[in-house]
């Protein structure tokens, strides 16, 4: 999945294995992310494949590794993007831990999930505040980059709702 991010992302202009990181981080953090320590090896590997080329840049006296995507790199990204969507059970792991805090304190339950919301609720800002620029920049209307957003804000809000309901109820009991 992180090579056709990559090159989902160079479809659009050259970056640097450090821009790409930023922009992931951006753009996509909330369904998928990566560390640099995966992103070298992957544009390595991308590289190997003729997926994409490097050229070297000086910049502000730092220098620079530029990626761009390749016609090849082009026609892969492009063939994986028309296949059908399959749905994947998404990993929430964070439910293995509650599924178990019946074996936990009362208090100490609910103080994780209390902090859990804390989170939560960070992550729900930071939608937030990529969907208002989004809204800014560019017309959302047909815009599958901003909807992934919505999408987002839905799962976050959604998440939460079902959190302070059970602690609500624990409080409760």
């Amino acid at each position: 999945m992180l090579e056709y991010i990559i090159l989902g992302m160079l479809m659009q202009k050259e970056m640097s294995g450090y821009d790409l990181k930023q922009w992931m981080g951006e753009c996509t953090s909330y369904f998928f992310d990566a560390s640099f320590g995966s992103i070298y090896p992957a544009l390595k590997r991308m590289e190997q494949k003729g997926y994409i080329v490097c050229r070297e840049s000086v910049e502000d006296s730092k220098f620079k590794k530029l990626y761009s995507i390749t016609d090849i790199g082009k026609k892969d990204f492009l063939d994986w993007l028309e296949q059908p969507i399959e749905f994947v059970k998404a990993n929430h792991s964070y439910l293995v831990r509650i599924y178990f805090y019946h074996y936990l304190p009362l208090d100490v339950a609910i103080r994780n999930l209390k902090d859990f919301i804390i989170v939560l609720k960070q992550h729900l800002d930071q939608l937030n505040r990529q969907k208002q620029r989004a809204e800014n920049m560019y017309s959302v209307k047909g815009n599958f980059a901003y909807s992934t957003i919505i999408c987002g804000i839905h799962y976050f809000e959604a998440i939460l709702t079902w959190c302070n309901g059970l602690v609500y109820q624990l409080e409760d009991a």
